[in-house]
């Protein structure tokens, strides 16, 4: 009987915070997983050297991320998500450029080796739950890469390591009878005048619902201004179309 009692408190208690009692909202585990193609573009080191001269691969970036809500009130949801960002080029070198303490000069062919990968840690509260969802929350993002650039006997590794706190934001909009949603996610910081943000927009089909299947489409914008992070000074915009497949219980 106190077992039946408490079940009932809990449910009780995420109906008035969600202001409905659906399946979800008593335990719901989403998980996405898919392909990212980005190109890239922007300047990278002391001196403003322009991308696109180093032709920058742009291959297929795997992504992940899974969510776990639960009804405990006041305890936040948790996400966590991984993406592996890696791409390399070479250059021919029209004039003298610095990569951090390294000077690579004219008329030489340097190759570059750039690591963004990352993954986040995010703590978000549901604030809406219906036919319209609201997510609203905190992003630990750890970055565990470099930019390696090297040229003719001369190498230049500039690691890019630490965690970057950010604001988490996702909105989503059902479209009822339908199996569609419509689906914006983000994050986004600055501090010193470094800015970072990442923004997907998506539309998400749910073409098995027996399976709780669904497949999603979008486009994923990742923007860094750095500075202050470590050694590794750019202003990049890495965007680019996705294709993944969701699972949601």
């Amino acid at each position: 009987m106190r077992r039946t009692t408490l079940v009932q408190s809990l449910i009780l208690s995420t109906a008035l915070i969600s202001g409905t009692a659906s399946a979800d909202t008593i335990l719901g585990f989403d998980a996405s997983a898919g392909v990212w193609q980005p190109s890239y573009s922007g300047n990278l080191g002391v001196d403003d050297f322009d991308v696109d001269e180093f032709s920058l691969a742009e291959d297929n970036i795997t992504f992940i991320q899974a969510a776990l809500e639960h009804p405990v009130p006041l305890i936040p949801n948790i996400l966590v998500a991984h993406s592996s960002v890696e791409t390399d080029g070479t250059a021919m070198l029209e004039s003298d450029v610095t990569f951090d303490d390294e000077t690579f000069t004219a008329n030489t062919e340097i190759s570059a080796n750039m690591d963004l990968s990352h993954t986040d840690a995010t703590l978000y509260y549901e604030i809406l739950d219906n036919w319209v969802n609201l997510d609203l929350g905190l992003t630990a993002r750890r970055y565990d890469g470099a930019l390696e650039v090297t040229g003719e006997g001369q190498t230049e590794n500039i690691e890019l390591a630490g965690v970057l706190p950010m604001a988490y934001a996702m909105a989503r909009f059902d479209l009822p009878f339908t199996g569609w949603s419509i689906i914006a996610q983000g994050n986004g910081t600055g501090y010193k005048g470094d800015t970072l943000t990442d923004l997907t927009a998506k539309v998400r089909w749910d073409f098995m619902p027996a399976a709780d299947f669904a497949v999603e489409a979008g486009y994923r914008v990742m923007s860094l201004k750095l500075q202050e992070l470590d050694s590794l000074q750019s202003d990049l915009e890495i965007k680019g179309p996705y294709l993944g497949l969701n699972l949601h219980l």
